[in-house]
């Protein structure tokens, strides 16, 4: 029979089909998930380490920021540089329009005083005749002098009276110091009802005086009752005494304001 049942038809084999998918190329996906890891990572660094700005993210990617201060100061000293070279040109253009026999302004003075213009062809002197010593002691003297202030100007300091105030405003100052005074009792007199006046300080001050020996007085009493009070003048005495301190403590916020108002 050689392997096949009698009576039955031999078994088809059985194949399976599995359809893997190509792997992308250039892709780091591993079949053991380090792919994802790195990812979980990076994001982990980026928590805990953020970015600093845009200077921090170009560092990162190993580009090299730009020195804007360093870039500032090479602009300014090139411009610097540049004003220099300007000035120095202008200068040298202004040199050579200048007329033949120019004299500049310092060298046009002498001891006899401002000079006129040299005319035209007329020779000029040469620097070794000149006495610059000579020059030099005449310019100070003349600085000196022009200094040295007159003595009429002096005079005023030389006064008994200098530096004192005059009598004259003396007398107007405590003139004007009298009428605000009784401007200012009048503005008060106007205010004080008919039939009352404005007591002094002097007698406001001596009864708030008074005020607080009385109040001494009627505290020590009040110290001196026993400490049981069951009689009925004991009960009256205590009942006065502690009238009168309440009196004595109402008058006394009274007479401590500035302005106290009294019946005439």
């Amino acid at each position: 029979i050689g392997g096949v049942t009698a009576g039955y038809p031999p078994a088809a084999p059985k194949i399976k089909t599995y359809n893997i998918a190509p792997q992308p190329s250039g892709s780091a996906v591993s079949p053991t998930g380090k792919t994802r890891m790195h990812a979980d990572s990076s994001q982990i660094q980026q928590l805990l380490n953020p970015v600093q700005g845009p200077r921090d993210a170009q560092t990162r990617q190993g580009i090299k920021p730009m020195d804007h201060a360093r870039s500032n100061a090479h602009a300014v000293k090139e411009a610097s540089q540049l004003n220099a070279l300007r000035k120095a040109a202008a200068e040298a253009a202004q040199q050579n329009a200048r007329p033949p026999g120019y004299i500049p302004a310092y060298n046009r003075t002498s001891s006899a005083g401002p000079s006129r213009p040299p005319a035209l062809g007329a020779k000029q002197p040469s620097a070794n005749s000149r006495n610059f010593m000579q020059e030099n002691k005449l310019g100070a003297a003349a600085a000196i002098r022009a200094a040295k202030p007159k003595e009429d100007e002096m005079k005023y300091l030389k006064k008994q009276d200098y530096g004192r105030v005059p009598s004259y405003l003396l007398e107007r100052k405590i003139e004007l110091a009298a009428q605000q005074e009784a401007e200012e009792r009048m503005k008060e007199a106007a205010l004080i009802p008919p039939g009352m006046r404005l007591l002094p300080d002097e007698e406001r001050l001596e009864t708030l005086a008074i005020l607080a020996k009385n109040k001494q007085d009627v505290e020590r009493a009040i110290q001196a009752l026993p400490l049981r009070i069951e009689t009925p003048s004991a009960i009256r005495r205590k009942e006065d005494l502690e009238r009168r301190l309440s009196e004595i403590e109402d008058a006394t916020k009274i007479f401590q304001r500035p302005k106290v108002l009294v019946h005439l």
